[in-house]
């Protein structure tokens, strides 16, 4: 496969999707990034003395990548390294280029090398003498790597990103029956399925992004203002705030920025239906601005300690506020762009 690393990723971007948008693109899928859809909000409350966590995300992923446009993604999980090397193999023989999740502490040229073990994702897109060729869009790096050290890089049993009981988690992009156009009613019905979420409407159950069913977990505004009330209660005791507990902030603030900017692209797509979604997608940006510089925040926390990181959460805190009034502005602006569609079918008739 003659596969090289994009030019320049996109706002909203993370490794992930990162490698599902090079897949696309390399199998001429136009506007890659318009495939995200999902664009909720919702709180897992913590078990005994847990973290709860905050997600954009209500449905399984590969469901979203179904849904209107008609991408595949298969997903891998098993037990057996034997098993998954000589699969991956005939993946990449037939030309499939295969996503992997990996323990970047594995990995030489990450910077976490030998130091943590944290799951990451990047792409193989070939295999030649006992060699591995992949693709880190993260870095922007196309290099090689030996199986051994990818066999010992796939097990994911230190990292919090599979499901219990599975070592190995890899997938396949299969764009064959992928639909390119997005009509007025396909804008208007993830408008609406959003806002149900966002609105605690959603009647279906709540899953995770493997489709794994969510329990303790609120929907929409009332999922922020948990979250919220959440950190307020946390602050009261400084040593809650530990190194993993701002970590997991940032992890979850990040991936509400990334999926602010991620939805914009999907609404582009419905510009020339409704004029009023540029006003949207402003907003969107908007909003994204603020997660990400929450995020930033949760970021800087995480190297100091103490006082001055109870200090920052508590800022932190406060800016979630904000943001909660931006997140139910936009839940009124949706509602209107709805409202609108509606008059216009009743005027039709």
């Amino acid at each position: 496969m003659n596969m090289q690393p994009r030019p320049e990723p996109k706002d909203g971007e993370d490794c992930f999707t990162l490698c599902v948008s090079s897949i696309l693109a390399y199998q001429n899928v136009s506007e890659f990034c318009s495939v995200w859809k999902q664009c909720g909000i919702v709180y897992t409350e913590p078990k005994e003395e847990g973290q709860g966590r905050l997600s954009p995300i209500y449905m399984a992923t590969e469901n979203d990548l179904q849904w209107i446009h008609g991408i595949k993604l298969q997903i891998y999980r098993k037990n057996d390294k034997t098993a998954v090397i000589q699969h991956i193999k005939q993946l990449l023989i037939q030309g499939e280029p295969v996503i992997v999740w990996l323990d970047v502490f594995d990995m030489k040229y990450n910077s976490l090398y030998q130091l943590r073990h944290f799951a990451h994702c990047l792409l193989l897109v070939g295999y030649a003498d006992e060699q591995f060729e992949f693709i880190d869009e993260f870095y922007h790096l196309k290099d090689t790597i030996d199986e051994q050290t990818l066999i010992n890089a796939l097990d994911l049993r230190q990292t919090e990103m599979i499901e219990e009981g599975t070592h190995y988690v890899y997938n396949v992009v299969d764009s064959t029956q992928a639909t390119i156009e997005v009509t007025e009613k396909d804008i208007h019905d993830v408008i609406q399925m959003n806002l149900n979420v966002m609105q605690s409407k959603y009647s279906h159950m709540i899953t995770t992004d493997h489709g794994q069913p969510v329990s303790n977990a609120y929907t929409g505004l009332q999922a922020l203002e948990q979250y919220i009330d959440h950190i307020h209660n946390c602050l009261s005791d400084i040593t809650v705030l530990t190194d993993e507990y701002v970590e997991q902030m940032y992890q979850d603030l990040s991936r509400m920025s990334n999926n602010r900017y991620l939805f914009t692209y999907f609404l582009e797509q419905g510009i020339s239906y409704d004029l009023s979604l540029k006003q949207l997608i402003e907003k969107y940006q908007y909003v994204a601005q603020r997660w990400k510089l929450v995020s930033n925040m949760a970021l800087k926390s995480q190297y100091v300690e103490g006082e001055k990181r109870q200090q920052m959460v508590e800022r932190i805190w406060s800016k979630l506020q904000s943001i909660r009034q931006l997140e139910q502005e936009l839940v009124e602006y949706n509602q209107l762009i709805i409202e609108k569609k509606d008059q216009k079918i009743e005027m039709e008739y």
